[in-house]
């Protein structure tokens, strides 16, 4: 800055800022801009996320926007002191917050990764299971198979059987009925002979 009196509050690098009691020109603020983002170009400020290098900074150009605005309404520059205070406090509340919710979160990650894990196993164990039920199964279904063709094949044998015993039982009762009906014919012959009935030659 050309002026004789730095208008920047605080300290950087071993730099003193002395405070003014002289208004801001136009220039004088958009040189304090440029110096602003000077210092955040070189001090590396991270622009999102908790950067300590970057809230000084931000307190640094906040000061002097309150010097300023002191310098040409003291009221208005008490009010905006009063902002700069309870952003203070907000942001000292969330520095607080931010640790135990990163801490937090990461908890979370870590439960949901080794939850992840042992759902992987678990699935891996029920595949496994599954494809084990299904080679059983398989080897079931052929044994299925094989004993549906003997029972067909049996059944068809016993079939078989069963009708030549039919025809067998069939024949035989023929046999047995004409041999009947041969005993009974011979038996009538004999008994319708002379030798049954008392004839002369006795």
């Amino acid at each position: 800055m050309n002026r004789k009196i730095q208008l920047t509050l605080g300290r950087h690098e071993d730099q003193s800022f002395i405070p003014s009691s002289v208004p801001s020109t136009h220039e004088d603020v958009k040189q304090l801009e440029e110096y602003f983002d000077k210092l955040l170009y070189n001090d590396y400020a991270l622009e999102v996320g908790l950067c300590p290098k970057r809230r000084r900074i931000y307190d640094d150009l906040f000061n002097e926007l309150i010097r300023i605005t002191k310098v040409h309404c003291l009221e208005r520059g008490l009010l905006l002191e009063r902002v700069k205070n309870e952003y203070t406090q907000w942001m000292n509340t969330y520095e607080e917050l931010y640790p135990s919710s990163m801490a937090y979160g990461m908890r979370q990650n870590l439960y949901r990764l080794q939850e992840k894990k042992d759902l992987e196993a678990k699935i891996n164990t029920l595949e496994g299971e599954c494809q084990q039920l299904q080679n059983e199964l398989e080897r079931e279904s052929v044994k299925f198979q094989e004993l549906s063709e003997q029972v067909h094949r049996r059944n068809r044998n016993e079939s078989n059987e069963q009708r030549t015993l039919r025809n067998n039982v069939r024949f035989l009762q023929s046999q047995n009925k004409k041999a009947r009906q041969n005993l009974e014919n011979t038996l009538n012959q004999l008994l319708a002979s002379p030798i049954f009935l008392g004839g002369p030659d006795q």
